[in-house]
């Protein structure tokens, strides 16, 4: 069984500038340079009219509730892979993906990016997060959904962050 979310963000920055962010290799970077762990890893790809970024990074285990960490095997590696397509009358489109290694979680989305009234820019994420973990999948597919949301809520900072800063 999977667990489905919608979450949106909203940026004071242009549909152009985001997307332009969104689709720099200087503002992935930017973000791996500020991971905590030290052991983030990036991987840039393009295609044409696409960009891709993986960037793959272990968390510590200890911090995670019990009914996780009692699942877990070996180090947990977290790889998320965002695609942008190319900006087309004010919107983009894009997927997010992401997966563990000592946990069969996947989590898949569609990311839409658009301008809105006041100028600003709104990044909607809409997916499903499983957990194939006999008798606490549930427990652990709510638990990413909350992970996913953090996810997004970082997304907007680091972008506001970066935008204003370049």
């Amino acid at each position: 069984m999977s667990k489905e979310f919608v979450f949106t963000s909203t940026l004071d920055h242009s549909v152009e500038r985001v997307h332009g962010a969104l689709t720099s290799e200087d503002f992935w970077n930017s973000r791996l340079a500020a991971s905590q762990t030290g052991v983030a890893q990036l991987e840039v790809g393009s295609g044409p009219g696409t960009f891709r970024a993986k960037v793959s990074d272990q968390i510590d285990t200890s911090a995670l509730p019990a009914v996780v960490r009692g699942v877990v095997r070996g180090p947990l590696i977290i790889e998320r892979t965002d695609e942008w397509g190319g900006l087309g009358d004010g919107t983009a489109q894009g997927t997010l993906a992401g997966s563990t290694s000592g946990l069969p979680i996947t989590i898949a989305a569609r990311s839409e990016l658009r301008g809105n009234a006041d100028g600003g820019t709104e990044i909607e994420v809409r997916g499903e997060a499983t957990a194939k973990v006999p008798v606490v999948g549930g427990q652990i597919e709510g638990l990413i959904v909350q992970l996913v949301e953090n996810i997004v809520q970082n997304d907007r900072t680091d972008l506001d962050k970066w935008l204003t800063e370049n």
